[in-house]
């Protein structure tokens, strides 16, 4: 927990969503000790069917920033996206870091990817990635990609994926274990999924979006 901590507390500004907002308010209550600070989230959002009544007393107490988005056409994550682009927040981010379990349910992780997608046209040019215990995750747009690499990671072949999806993808790469070499990637076809590196830098050349995971574990971060 304690990267998870330095990042939040370096954050430009902190949101919580809906459910998230009960694992926030449960690790201050099991970690934070009351001669130590930990900041109030900047925003609550969600449409708090998943929210406690505890939970939502304890950031009301906090004067915390609440926002209601009941709309049931877009997941709590999409609109909480929406919500720091129109309170104005998005001004002040230059990435967005979600921290994010699934619990196990596929049907919450293809949301979640989804979100990527609408992130784009959300928060122009503003990368959203998804980091969960064991892993990260970003939408490589099309186009020219070098990602570095933690020394960790190559050394203990931890693995990679490159996944179209949704779409095909011609793509080629260097620095992977099993490198694309302008191959059309899709779903019934090619997915490059449990690779590794061959190297400390991994260059990615695709003519469609591509999503890329990597595992790792909270000493990466």
């Amino acid at each position: 927990m304690f990267q998870e901590r330095r990042l939040y507390g370096l954050a430009k500004v902190r949101v919580t969503v809906d459910g998230g907002t009960n694992r926030w308010v449960d690790f201050v209550k099991e970690h934070i000790g009351p001669e130590e600070q930990l900041k109030a989230p900047d925003l609550v959002t969600g449409d708090f069917d998943s929210c406690t009544d505890e939970s939502m007393s304890y950031v009301t107490r906090l004067n915390c920033r609440i926002i209601k988005t009941p709309d049931q056409n877009a997941t709590d994550f999409t609109k909480s996206l929406m919500t720091l682009q129109s309170t104005g927040y998005a001004n002040k981010i230059s990435r967005v870091l979600v921290l994010c379990e699934s619990s196990g349910r596929l049907d919450q992780i293809m949301a979640n990817i989804n979100t990527l997608f609408l992130a784009g046209k959300i928060l122009p040019k503003t990368p959203v990635f998804l980091r969960s215990s064991n892993s990260l995750s970003w939408l490589l747009p099309a186009g020219n990609h070098l990602i570095a690499i933690p020394p960790r990671l190559v050394h203990e072949h931890i693995w990679c994926s490159l996944i179209p999806v949704g779409h095909r993808a011609v793509c080629s790469t260097s620095g992977l274990r099993w490198n694309l070499d302008n191959r059309v990637t899709e779903f019934g076809s090619l997915v490059s999924t449990s690779n590794t590196y061959a190297e400390e830098e991994v260059e990615i050349k695709t003519d469609g979006p591509l999503l890329w995971c990597m595992g790792t574990s909270p000493k990466d971060m």
